[in-house]
């Protein structure tokens, strides 16, 4: 997680230019929507900002407001950018797994998305009335990485 710049006190908008644009920009990237870091806030990170908020829930105006720019530092884990689903293994897993027993399971860590990962992905889904499909997409893993009960 990164550490946050307090929030400058003014919306970043289109058309503005500077060391704010910069860490927004720097920030967008660290969140995996890439965007070359120019200082300057045109077309392009217009379009990246909104991307960001649709990812995050967040009203997509393209302003850089309290808001996301606080969700632009907040995020312990970004969404790899596919799905992971029964079969799969590795450190998005063992992601998966340990977020799962945070919010109140008890499966074991082992980076191996079996049966009773699949199980525990479908309560999740159905108690924050996501569709229970038990893959986690992109919509799964932001509640899911997100969530503070």
């Amino acid at each position: 997680m990164s550490v946050a710049d307090p929030y400058p006190g003014h919306v970043i908008k289109y058309g503005d230019r500077g060391s704010d644009v910069r860490k927004v920009q720097t920030q967008l990237n660290k969140n995996r929507i890439p965007i070359t870091v120019d200082g300057i806030f045109g077309k392009v990170t217009l379009q990246k900002v909104k991307q960001f908020q649709y990812y995050r829930y967040l009203k997509t105006d393209g302003l850089v407001g309290p808001s996301t720019w606080h969700a632009l530092y907040h995020t312990p884990v970004p969404y790899p950018g596919h799905v992971i689903k029964l079969g799969d293994r590795g450190q998005d897993v063992t992601r998966i797994q340990a977020h799962l027993n945070d919010a109140g399971g008890s499966i074991k860590i082992d980076g191996i998305f079996g049966p009773k990962t699949e199980v525990r992905v479908k309560g999740f889904q159905q108690k924050h009335h996501l569709t229970v499909d038990g893959v986690v997409g992109r919509e799964t893993w932001e509640v899911l990485f997100n969530y503070e009960e």
